[in-house]
């Protein structure tokens, strides 16, 4: 038997917010260790000092992360590969990009960081804009199947 490589046509990567659950999780048990570091039991009460600066920052943080997720699952952030086309969506708009409109797919590397994998960089070049658009595929959910889609893509703009 023969495998072959065909990807069924159109696919959508969404963003992945996966990370930033993780950070809230991460920063909520430093708080709570933290604070039952710090608190003190009093005639059977428990009392936790809110003007620490360590706890502000955490409380900050976790606040922020957590309206930074919210966000990005409220704006629903994906792209769709086709046969030949590239569309970027979110919940207000879709702006899709042709092969005519393609002038060249090109993969790099990102320079200041020398992990292999996972900081890959796209660039997307385009006849009627001046600098390219940069996609990192470690952002998108299944980032390997998005790499061989957008690499499939560009196959075909060579033809």
């Amino acid at each position: 038997m023969q495998q072959t490589d065909e990807v069924s046509y159109p696919q959508e990567f969404r963003h992945r917010i996966d990370y930033y659950w993780q950070a809230i999780a991460f920063y909520a048990v430093s708080l709570l260790f933290y604070a039952l570091l710090r608190g003190t039991v009093i005639d059977g009460t428990f009392t936790i000092v809110v003007n620490d600066p360590i706890v502000v920052l955490l409380l900050i943080l976790i606040v922020g992360s957590t309206v930074f997720v919210l966000g990005n699952a409220f704006m629903r952030r994906s792209i769709v590969v086709d046969k030949d086309s590239l569309t970027f969506r979110n919940r207000f708009r879709e702006r899709t990009f042709t092969r005519d409109a393609i002038t060249s797919i090109s993969v790099a590397r990102e320079t200041a960081i020398k992990i292999p994998q996972a900081y890959r960089v796209i660039k997307i070049r385009l006849q009627h804009r001046r600098r390219p658009l940069r996609i990192r595929p470690s952002l998108y959910e299944h980032d390997s199947a998005f790499m061989q889609a957008l690499l499939s893509l560009k196959r075909s703009l060579a033809r």
